[in-house]
């Protein structure tokens, strides 16, 4: 698989992953449910111009430094969520959180391989 869709695979997975989180956060009364709706949209569709804005930069300039810190990130991230796995408000026990969070992982650990050993 070409190193260009395993970076589009891992931020997929980050990205979606990051939805889920704010559609938890926002539902569960231990973070933030506390906020009003219209917060909570503010929140939600907050996200869309940091998305693209990241997006657009990593595509537009081609820089291998973000697509590879974002690789490193997504497997450091698999790392943070096993160690607080446990932690009375962690709200990411679900499948499909952690289908995610091991899918964003893996792409990115598989990117970061040189291309040579693939």
């Amino acid at each position: 698989m070409k190193a260009d869709s395993l970076y589009r695979l891992t931020a997929a997975c980050l990205i979606t992953h990051e939805l889920d989180s704010v559609v938890k956060m926002t539902a569960s009364p231990n973070s933030l449910g506390s906020l009003s709706n219209v917060e909570q949209s503010v929140l939600i569709w907050g996200h869309i111009p940091i998305v693209l804005g990241l997006l657009s930069v990593t595509e537009s300039t081609m820089r291998a430094s973000v697509r590879y810190g974002t690789c490193v990130f997504a497997v450091i991230h698999v790392a943070l969520h096993w160690v607080y796995r446990d932690q009375p408000i962690y709200d990411f026990g679900s499948m499909a959180s952690w289908v995610l969070i091991l899918l964003a992982g893996i792409f990115g650990a598989a990117y970061l391989v040189p291309a040579k050993a693939r």
